[in-house]
């Protein structure tokens, strides 16, 4: 079990300590103990703060493979609703660990191999949040070797692991091989192996391939915030402020919605522009944004706001189309107990 925990530290860090790769407390990884066991990253969790003593839970993945295998499609509020009751019921307190809340992505972290890490790259959503996504991740993965799948949009969680149960089974027969990256629209990356360089690797090579197909080869920006107090702070970070200064901005601006994530951290009823009344206060003029609350969620926001951002840009400077969310499925993550666990977590920790 500690070979596995330390394994799961090293997936976690290596991808958790850039912003251009996960934001916030987004994304997860995971790891394998046995036949039985599997070590998650905990909901409300950094990846960057896991380590072998903390920031992780374990489920007994095999009961959860035992579902999918004997379940059948279902509604999606049902999968909801028995996926809970499953995840809460094969939730392992373990004596010297602490009782963490395991990521709600529990689901396809069972039924994929070893080790698993799902971030939410700005690179990857260039591709996932673009109307033609699919078919540009075909051509430019054609040559790279890369066995990959595309999930169409999908409320996260137990349907979530339906769906891509379905495509794995169908790539599977047409390919005799398994996917081992997983590209989910409006959402993410997946990648996975047994192996944990392997995984690190992988993820890093999908990511660069992307990079190369879009002739990004500058730095991604470094997040600078600037404290004003104990509860403000100001958003320094040089590619939003110019951003912000050199577009127009408005609610309706941020009405775009591209993933779950932005649902989360980027909340219309948490905006102000162009007046300090809210937690998030965006200042065309100068282009800063003036953040009402403690550090850690002030972050959370700047890295999420600044790929945001980016992913726009990048989509847009490239003729491309966005690719949003529903009405409906915005409102569904908006009363999703998950994300407001997610939130809550983010906005108590200093």
């Amino acid at each position: 079990m500690d070979k596995a925990l330390r394994g799961l530290e090293r997936i976690s860090k290596a991808v958790g300590v850039f912003p251009d790769f996960v934001q916030g407390g987004g994304g997860n990884t995971s790891v394998k103990i046995d036949k039985e066991l599997m070590a998650i990253k905990a909901s409300g969790y950094r990846l960057e703060q896991v380590t072998p003593d903390d920031g992780f839970a374990v489920v007994n993945y095999r009961n959860v493979i035992k579902y999918f295998d004997e379940t059948d499609e279902k509604d999606d509020v049902v999968f909801e609703r028995e996926g809970a009751d499953l995840i809460k019921q094969n939730t392992l307190h373990m004596e010297g660990y602490k009782a963490l809340r395991p990521s709600v992505e529990v689901g396809f972290h069972s039924i994929l191999k070893k080790f698993v890490i799902h971030t939410h790259p700005v690179y990857a959503n260039i591709l996932c949040c673009s109307e033609s996504g699919e078919e540009l991740i075909a051509k430019s993965f054609k040559s790279s070797g890369i066995p990959w799948i595309w999930v169409p949009y999908t409320m996260p969680g137990f349907y979530l692991t339906y769906r891509i149960k379905q495509i794995i089974d169908e790539y599977k027969e047409t390919s005799k091989s398994f996917p081992q990256v997983i590209f989910m629209q409006n959402h993410g990356l997946v990648v996975t192996a047994d192996d944990a360089e392997e995984c690190i690797e992988l993820h890093t090579k999908v990511n660069n391939v992307i990079k190369e197909f879009f002739n990004i080869s500058e730095p991604y920006p470094e997040i600078k915030l600037e404290r004003r107090g104990d509860s403000e702070f100001v958003g320094e970070t040089e590619f939003t402020v110019n951003y912000i200064r050199n577009n127009p901005i408005d609610l309706g601006f941020f009405g775009r919605v591209l993933y779950p994530d932005q649902i989360v951290y980027l909340g219309d009823d948490q905006i102000a522009i162009d007046e300090i009344s809210k937690k998030i206060n965006i200042i065309t003029e100068t282009g800063q944004v003036i953040y009402r609350t403690g550090y850690l969620e002030s972050r959370t926001i700047e890295e999420t706001l600044t790929a945001y951002l980016y992913v726009v840009h990048h989509i847009e400077s490239n003729g491309l189309k966005l690719s949003t969310m529903s009405s409906e499925d915005i409102n569904r993550i908006k009363n999703w107990d998950a994300e407001k666990y997610r939130k809550k977590m983010v906005s108590e920790r200093k």
